[in-house]
């Protein structure tokens, strides 16, 4: 966390803490600039010059001080000296967490806010080749390799690879979020599948572009001269944009036969009641099959006006529910790697800490990573609990937005839409 300094009550010295005393005139024989207490002769000596408060260095410190919680007759003594308004960020919750996790939190901060950064990148990247398939050329293939090739290199890669929300306001139309989600999670599953490099790009290709063909109704369907509504002109071409998007995406030069399959086959069903083809169990490609379980979970987090939007947490819970209409293999190798709490949810921990889940490591997925409220430390500097490195901590239940307090909804930001993007970190 990114505080140089804080006000403790002495009562909370403890060896290994580095500490300064700001006491202007006060003599002792300390340096001004601060130093380490190494044994319990140093705190005993601090003590005796009757101090209420010193400073407290935590980046320099082999620890925490000691809680609050743990100190006994506080009583009274709280509101002694020139730092009785201050809040200090030690807790029974803080004290607790290994020093790893406090350490490390600026980096781990650092890391979502670059990955929020690629990710606004692909964004525009992803507009751009939605953009260029009307006019179909060699052009389209290479906008969308710049947002899939680099995926499929960090899903492959030997780091930890983690799943994050992103956090990022909404500056594009949905349906381009839509795309990469997609892409994202089929990328995921596709690779968490067995697949190889090749086969996970072509998986990425083809979900970027699995709705390329919607709302492509020929203007004259619209005219007086048909005795058809509105709504049912637009549920017949509804029932056909995989069609529409896979005869889009072939005259694309260069563009994989196996992406376009995947295209034309992600509304289909293992017991042949989807569309456009009805085809029904094996003769689903695997292709087809990843992107229609990526596809029915992002649209569960995202609907088109938001009313009836579950949370991450609940469209797996609904996601699990339809497993029978998808590939049941596919579907559970989803939620093991994206976990029953993915990125996105709200949870309370078993410490008792609310929060949000941030990101899925994909070699553990039930110890997510955790945005904690405290009220203590600054929104922007919010602690990220690492469920991996904290084991004594799980997820204790699943929160509804309806379940917090304003202000701790609004510290930790939980955005309309639910967009994910894909990272990795070196293997603690």
């Amino acid at each position: 966390m990114q505080i140089d300094e804080y006000p403790i009550l002495v009562e909370q010295l403890c060896p290994g803490l580095f500490i300064r005393i700001d006491e202007p005139g006060l003599p002792h024989p300390f340096p001004a600039k601060g130093f380490l207490l190494k044994t319990d002769a140093d705190v005993a000596k601090v003590t005796a010059l009757g101090l209420a408060h010193v400073l407290c260095v935590p980046d320099k410190s082999d620890r925490l001080p000691v809680s609050l919680e743990e100190i006994d007759g506080l009583a009274g003594k709280r509101q002694k000296g020139p730092w009785s308004t201050a809040r200090t960020p030690v807790s029974a919750e803080l004290s607790s967490l290994k020093r790893e996790t406090i350490e490390r939190n600026k980096d781990r901060l650092e890391r979502f806010a670059a990955c929020e950064r690629r990710y606004e990148k692909a964004m525009s990247q992803v507009v751009e080749a939605l953009k260029r398939v009307s006019s179909p050329n060699a052009e389209v293939l290479e906008a969308a390799g710049e947002v899939v090739g680099p995926m499929a290199e960090t899903f492959l890669s030997d780091l930890d690879v983690l799943i994050n929300v992103m956090t990022a306001k909404m500056r594009d139309e949905a349906k381009h979020y839509h795309a990469l989600n997609v892409a994202v999670l089929s990328m995921m599953l596709a690779k968490e599948m067995g697949l190889g490099k090749k086969d996970i790009e072509e998986v990425g290709m083809g979900s970027l572009f699995h709705d390329i063909g919607k709302g492509r109704v020929p203007i004259q369907r619209f005219t007086k001269g048909n005795m058809v509504t509105m709504n049912k002109v637009l549920k017949e071409y509804y029932m056909e944009h995989p069609k529409i998007g896979a005869k889009m995406l072939a005259a694309v030069p260069g563009f994989p036969p196996a992406a376009q399959l995947l295209v034309l086959q992600h509304h289909e069903q293992m017991d042949g009641s989807g569309f456009p083809m009805r085809v029904s169990g094996e003769a689903i490609t695997l292709g087809g099959r990843i992107a229609a379980v990526a596809n029915v979970y992002d649209r569960f987090c995202n609907t088109k006006d938001g009313s009836e939007s579950r949370t991450p947490h609940e469209a797996m819970k609904a996601l699990y529910k339809r497993r029978g209409l998808l590939d049941p293999k596919a579907v559970t190798m989803f939620i093991r790697k994206l976990g029953v709490y993915p990125p996105g949810s709200l949870v309370e921990l078993s410490n008792g800490m609310q929060g949000m889940v941030v990101s899925a490591n994909l070699r553990d997925s039930m110890r997510p990573s955790v945005k904690v409220y405290h009220p203590d430390i600054p929104k922007r500097e919010a602690l990220i609990i690492d469920l991996c490195i904290e084991t004594e901590l799980n997820v204790a239940k699943a929160l509804k937005t309806t379940d917090l307090p304003p202000d701790v909804l609004q510290y930790l930001n939980p955005g309309k839409q639910v967009s994910y993007y894909v990272d990795a970190a070196p293997r603690p």
